[in-house]
């Protein structure tokens, strides 16, 4: 479900997380190094180090929003949209900017237009830093695309935690989004062969380890089946070749489904993995050999 900036006072984000004691149910005896975390005051989050620096959502994203509308015009603020996902200890909230958007045309003159978004990504176990990725978003299928590391802002869990960093990245990504659009109509204007597409998909699954493969349930096939679904709409192109890989990062679908225990945080998961696949010498040669 989507919201607004106006919004903010019932998101359900904006927990608070409380601190116990952890004490052995046997013993009776406290932990000298480890403390529990709590979701306001009732809900179990997880059991980390004492050191461990909490830093809340709302510590996070009421700064973040704050330089969002200091930095963009108000006439594109006033249309963000945010859509706040909890997964257990983790939290992701993703802001689409509808109005900083561009237009790209493929080869047999199918229109997409692409969104500008950022998503700030939080945990509270001790599992990983407060990560801002900026990216952007198929409104024509609702595919999601994070960029590599350049698009990536990060701060550790620790007394000295600061915003500093994140808010450089607003400028940086814009930059980066004219060009990922111009790099991406270069892709809607490249023909490819359904030989090469099938052989790319091969190869990227190929790179997991056995068992991951084996698990994977003819990832391959599914790739290439939604790419052949893909050039009913854009055209036998390198933009329906990464619009396949999106769309297999972007939605739990009949054919890509997750399992019973997955959530967005999962399809979040396989955003990265996607990033580092067109981040690859295998893409690389891909684009050359098409």
């Amino acid at each position: 479900m989507y919201t607004n900036l106006s919004d903010d006072n019932t998101r359900e984000i904006f927990f608070n997380v409380t601190e116990e004691e952890v004490v052995g149910l046997q013993s009776n005896q406290m932990s000298p190094d480890k403390k529990m975390l709590l979701k306001n005051g009732n809900d179990y989050l997880s059991i980390v180090n004492r050191k461990y620096r909490v830093v809340t959502n709302r510590e996070i994203l009421i700064p973040l929003q704050e330089q969002m509308i200091n930095y963009f015009d108000s006439n594109v603020t006033d249309d963000i949209q945010i859509k706040d996902t909890i997964t257990g200890a983790t939290c992701l909230s993703q802001y689409i900017f509808p109005k900083i958007s561009r237009e790209i045309t493929t080869t047999n003159g199918h229109n997409t237009t692409f969104g500008l978004r950022y998503i700030m990504k939080n945990s509270f176990d001790g599992s990983g830093s407060v990560t801002l990725y900026a990216g952007m978003i198929d409104f024509f299928c609702t595919n999601g695309m994070i960029r590599g590391e350049y698009d990536v802002a990060r701060r550790r869990h620790t007394k000295n935690f600061s915003l500093d960093g994140f808010l450089k990245i607003f400028e940086t990504s814009i930059e980066r989004f004219d060009a990922d659009m111009k790099l991406y109509q270069e892709y809607a204007d490249k023909k490819v062969s359904s030989i090469n597409v099938k052989k790319l998909f091969e190869t990227l699954v190929g790179t997991k380890p056995e068992e991951e493969r084996k698990r994977s349930g003819g990832l391959a096939e599914k790739l290439f089946a939604q790419y052949l679904d893909e050039v009913q709409d854009r055209g036998s192109n390198a933009f329906s070749v990464m619009s396949t890989l999106t769309n297999f990062a972007s939605h739990d679908s009949e054919r890509f489904s997750i399992s019973k225990a997955g959530d967005e945080g999962t399809l979040f998961k396989r955003q990265e993995r996607v990033s580092n696949w067109m981040s690859s010498k295998t893409w690389e040669d891909f684009l050359v050999a098409a």
